[in-house]
């Protein structure tokens, strides 16, 4: 039983909203070849750079992902309301804009390309091009998040959140490849982004998409539409990692 498991309760409806989000870990969107490389080895700059615009394009839009969902709740959701805001004040850094998520996140890969290459980098001087598969996770997300169905947002919302956590533990092992281009504490200074996520944030954030979604859920129809949300991000999330793995890997063209 996890941490997570146990701090939850386990009414028939929560266990089956736990029993779908616990099989993310038996989906390719964690099971992968990109994983796999990433933590194996250290890619050359170029590669580096693909890895930091893809990823940095599939998790920008986490906050509207988020919105769109809560938009859709009703006014009588309390509990899954109240749980969504929370999330949305985590990622926008509880209200100081240096601590936004999605700013911490550039400031790591802006820091770690100008390590490995020699120079000052700047994020948003990179190419900006990205993979078919991270535009797909973008534009068919939005759709996902934003369903009239607000069971089918909130399935997408469960897998991004038990996806996440376990995405982050791997990204932070396979960066830990590249210590050799930071003084240590250095290393670990620049790492604030996967820190907050996978010392707090990301655990809290799993807690409350079940606790979300059961609550939203009163019927077998709900809880098909949840499902149906569930595992079509998952799916969308593993072509994003499996195209990300063929350009990402040494030798190949992209």
């Amino acid at each position: 039983m996890s941490a997570v498991t146990a701090e939850l309760h386990t009414d028939s409806h929560e266990k089956r909203v736990l029993d779908l989000a616990e099989s993310v870990y038996r989906h390719p969107a964690l099971n992968n070849a990109f994983y796999d490389l990433w933590r194996s080895t250290e890619l050359p700059a170029p590669k580096v750079e693909i890895v930091a615009r893809n990823f940095f394009a599939q998790v920008a839009p986490t906050v509207n992902r988020l919105a769109l969902v809560f938009l859709r709740m009703s006014p009588d959701d309390l509990v899954a309301r109240s749980e969504t805001v929370e999330n949305l004040n985590d990622e926008m850094g509880n209200g100081d804009p240096k601590k936004v998520h999605t700013v911490l996140l550039k400031n790591f890969f802006s820091v770690l390309l100008s390590r490995i290459q020699g120079h000052e980098v700047e994020f948003d001087d990179i190419d900006p091009t990205v993979l078919p598969a991270t535009q797909r996770v973008v534009d068919e997300g939005a759709k996902l998040f934003g369903h009239e169905n607000v069971k089918v947002g909130c399935g997408a919302l469960l897998a991004q959140e038990w996806h996440a956590y376990a995405q982050l533990v791997y990204l932070y092992e396979g960066s830990r490849n590249y210590m050799r281009h930071f003084a240590l504490e250095e290393f670990h200074e620049h790492c604030e982004f996967f820190y907050l996520h996978i010392g707090a944030a990301e655990k809290e954030h799993k807690l409350h998409a079940v606790s979300s979604s059961a609550a939203l859920c009163k019927t077998e129809e709900d809880l098909e539409a949840l499902e149906f949300g569930f595992t079509s991000y998952l799916d969308l999330l593993a072509d994003f990692w499996q195209e990300l793995a063929v350009a990402a890997a040494p030798g190949s063209e992209a």
